[in-house]
């Protein structure tokens, strides 16, 4: 039996978007005749527990309990999340990884652009600074975006194309 002067404490998960997560986000929750807003911190991840106080139904004494929000955040098809690193991919061609260049690559906080060097090989890494996901426990403080490079191979090359690249290979076999 619970103890009338003990308060009722509730759970109910919240599901977020990553870049609710990255960025922090408000959200209305309407419980019973009240709206309430509450505040989801940056950095949040799946199993932060957001706490929304005196919110429950009352006790014997007058005290009403708390609500738990458990945090799961959804998954990104853009992005795969390590702690507070980010993982992406990048298709470049192959004239760009031969030759190199820069690429335009997508982080939560907007695009930036990656100097690809000359002979990048497919899968290479590349970390992008500070470009993760916040600390939830240290404000300003950041995690990094990894890059993994995949080289797009032309299948439709002319024959004038084609003749360019057996001259390269025979002039490797000499």
């Amino acid at each position: 039996a619970v103890n009338q002067r003990q308060t009722a404490n509730y759970k109910q998960k919240l599901t977020i978007s990553l870049y609710e997560a990255f960025h922090g986000a408000n959200r209305i929750l309407q419980i019973g005749e009240k709206k309430i807003e509450v505040k989801i911190p940056a950095g949040s991840k799946s199993g932060t527990r957001v706490r929304v106080s005196g919110v429950g139904p009352k006790n014997g004494s007058g005290r009403q309990g708390d609500l738990y929000l458990d945090i799961q955040v959804a998954d990104d098809h853009r992005f795969t999340r390590k702690g507070d690193h980010l993982y992406t991919k990048k298709q470049v061609d192959l004239f760009t990884a031969i030759l190199g260049g820069e690429v335009e690559v997508e982080t939560m906080s907007g695009n930036v652009l990656l100097n690809i060097p000359a002979g990048t090989q497919p899968g290479q890494v590349f970390r992008l600074g500070k470009k993760g996901m916040p600390n939830l426990k240290q404000k300003g403080s950041y995690g990094d975006q990894f890059v993994t490079i995949d080289v797009s191979i032309p299948r439709n090359l002319s024959d004038k194309q084609k003749d360019v690249f057996k001259k390269m290979r025979d002039s490797q076999s000499k």
